[in-house]
């Protein structure tokens, strides 16, 4: 049986969770007035549900302190009122959701009961885990990202996970979260059969061999797990849902890659939180310059700092009146890589084969292997490491 604790100053909010927990007749409801005395050892709460009558400011300490003690316990806070910043700080401190108060009770179910499998999905592999010797590996994860469309960011993604499945042997998974108009499928030449859609509908049975299931198999090597078809489909996949796929796929793959959408958002906040490495596109124009400047800025605020964060200049010799060491200066930032222009490279979209298969020794592909063996030996010191 687990335990789904509320701390509510009221008092009246744990028979609504109750209702709402309906779903989980396994789950025991225990209300309390505030967060002393909570452990988080053997016997610690699936869920920390913090009610709308307690500031919001509990639930990020609870998350921080589970997290400290490497518990298994999620955090689902029900705010008066839910803003970005709110957002900011309940991802960075690993709170499992955030929802409102006036949300429609369907969604604040869906979340409590999101955290709640999550919950005893890790309590149980902790479980399973006692039984092991030898630690655990984990996946490297890297996300490809811009907030300005048009910059090459999925080119370089797929072509980027095609390179360290096929030409560096790494067991390499691609995630398409651009959730409304990801394209990855199409520069793969894949045709969707499953998608993240469903994955996100099975997330209370999840296990490796469910999401194997779901991934597109690519002529490379790599696996790919596609974007909804619909765009509507996207509200399905929560940020919770996304998290436990990734902490998954990271637990199955040497290497997982995420295309992001061209924003900045909770998908795309998720994304980052479980990323070791950042690529940043930018490209050879004004607009696309003032874009990574501000994004660059805006990632150091959120604290997406310390050598996380790595500039990837696109089309980097177009005769546009403007220098790569112009473009380092307005950014903030060193350019860590450079890719050229070439025609290969829209043609190779075109036909559904990345350039790095396509045309294996033109400089674009060269360019993007040179990022992919940076890749592989940050995984290779990371492995190094667990051992």
């Amino acid at each position: 049986m687990g335990l789904i604790t509320v701390i509510d100053h009221s008092g009246e909010y744990a028979d609504i969770v109750g209702t709402l927990s309906a779903s989980r007749p396994d789950a025991e409801i225990h209300p309390v007035p505030n967060a002393e005395g909570l452990g988080f050892g053997e016997g610690a709460p699936y869920v920390v549900v913090v009610a709308p009558s307690t500031p919001p400011s509990v639930g990020l300490d609870v998350a921080r302190a589970a997290e400290a003690a490497d518990s298994h316990t999620s955090v689902v806070i029900v705010a008066r009122s839910v803003d970005t910043e709110l957002m900011r700080s309940a991802m960075k401190a690993g709170v499992s959701d955030v929802v409102a108060a006036s949300d429609p009770a369907a969604d604040v179910a869906r979340a409590i009961t999101d955290a709640y499998d999550q919950a005893q999905t890790r309590h149980e592999s902790a479980m399973r885990g006692q039984a092991q010797a030898a630690p655990a590996s984990r996946g490297y994860v890297v996300t490809v990202f811009s907030t300005k469309g048009g910059v090459g960011k999925s080119v370089l993604a797929t072509n980027l996970g095609t390179a360290l499945a096929k030409c560096l042997s790494l067991k390499t998974a691609l995630v398409d979260l651009d959730l409304q108009f990801g394209d990855c499928g199409i520069m793969l030449g894949l045709v969707p059969q499953r998608t993240i859609t469903d994955v996100a509908a099975s997330i209370e049975r999840l296990d490796e061999d469910l999401l194997r299931g779901h991934m597109t198999h690519h002529d490379s090597g790599l696996d790919v797990l596609l974007a909804p078809v619909r765009p509507e489909d996207a509200e399905t996949v929560t940020t919770g849902r996304i998290s436990r796929i990734l902490e998954l796929l990271r637990e199955m793959y040497d290497v997982v890659v995420i295309d992001t959408a061209a924003t900045l958002d909770e998908v795309v906040l998720t994304a980052l939180d479980r990323s070791d490495d950042v690529y940043a596109m930018t490209m050879m124009d004004v607009a696309s310059i003032k874009n990574m400047r501000i994004s660059v800025q805006k990632l150091a605020q959120l604290g997406y700092a310390n050598g996380l964060v790595h500039v990837v200049l696109n089309r980097a010799d177009s005769k546009v009146w403007l220098q790569p060491h112009e473009v380092e200066r307005a950014v903030g930032s060193e350019i860590f890589a450079r890719i050229p222009s070439d025609r290969v490279v829209p043609r190779s979209v075109n036909k559904g084969t990345p350039v790095v298969i396509d045309e294996p020794k033109s400089d674009v592909a060269r360019a993007i292997l040179g990022i992919a063996k940076s890749v592989a030996a940050s995984v290779g010191e990371e492995s190094a490491h667990v051992s």
